[in-house]
């Protein structure tokens, strides 16, 4: 039989959307089989059923399987060519939008940040490009995740050094960075002041509001189609009428959703909202 229509993997995946508050096939099942079946190697189970069997009785594997299903690979300044562009082209365009506005907010949002590498790496991209400048302005970073283990390491900020001062340009890691005892580096505070962390679905029927930029990066290709498409949707509505929008590098918009953001950079994947689209002012769809 195959293994989707296996009736213990349907139970799994039922008793995993109800635990993650998804009303319907949100996740690819080729992405959550290889989920379930490495909790299933690490407990030497083959059987779906039993595995089921034991997430039903089993709060604490529940937990487990719910974090494997969430977490994502994250690292500093993960494509690298996404980071200059963002740093030559998207955040000189926005202080100039700002300038003109006569406005002093930069609100830039990391949705699905794990660990929290994205939305430090933000932070110290905005201090190295303004420099001084940065004074001028009231910045708030949110960073969100659904796994609230990976978000207590995010607001922890203690990363290996190993990976600080492989990620990081060591000029940066002088500035940015405290060393705690000889494995370890803390993000200084005036990194770690500028970010505020929060649990958060993107399946959620409600979205925060008011960014110039959202990055949601590297977590979307695991997410079906029609599920994406309720994403954008609210990432639309999220966005200012400025605001620009930053996938992975392997994500691009699908279907109803292409028509709501306008292509800025292909190479980087960075899409500016689109301001002509029906139900503009009014919310998409006249929400």
């Amino acid at each position: 039989m195959n293994k989707t229509l296996d009736p213990g993997y349907l139970g799994i995946k039922q008793e995993l959307f109800r635990h993650l508050k998804v009303n319907k096939d949100a996740y690819k099942d080729s992405y959550l089989i290889r989920r379930i079946r490495a909790r299933m190697r690490k407990l030497g189970i083959s059987d779906y059923a039993e595995y089921y069997r034991i997430i039903r009785t089993n709060k604490k594997e529940l937990d487990e399987l719910l974090l494997t299903v969430a977490i994502n690979v994250t690292e500093f300044f993960r494509d690298p060519v996404v980071w200059k562009t963002f740093e030559r082209k998207v955040l000189p365009e926005l202080i100039e939008t700002k300038k003109n506005q006569r406005m002093s907010t930069i609100r830039i949002w990391s949705a699905a940040c794990s660990t929290g590498q994205e939305p430090y790496s933000i932070a110290m991209t905005l201090h190295e490009t303004l420099g001084d400048r940065l004074g001028g302005f009231r910045v708030s970073i949110l960073a969100t995740d659904i796994d609230r283990e990976a978000l207590a390491v995010a607001m922890r900020g203690e990363y290996p050094a190993e990976v600080v001062e492989k990620q990081i340009p060591r000029h940066m890691v002088a500035k940015y960075f405290v060393k705690v005892g000889d494995e370890r580096y803390r993000v200084s505070p005036r990194i770690r002041n500028l970010i505020k962390f929060q649990q958060f679905n993107l399946f959620s029927t409600r979205y925060p509001r008011g960014f110039d930029v959202i990055f949601i990066r590297n977590v979307l290709i695991y997410i079906k189609r029609e599920a994406q498409e309720e994403i954008f949707k609210k990432l639309y509505d999220s966005l200012e009428d400025h605001g620009y929008l930053i996938l992975g590098k392997t994500e691009t918009i699908l279907g109803d959703s292409t028509r709501l953001f306008k292509l800025y950079d292909l190479v980087a994947r960075i899409y500016k909202k689109n301001l002509e689209v029906k139900g503009y002012g009014k919310g998409f769809g006249g929400r």
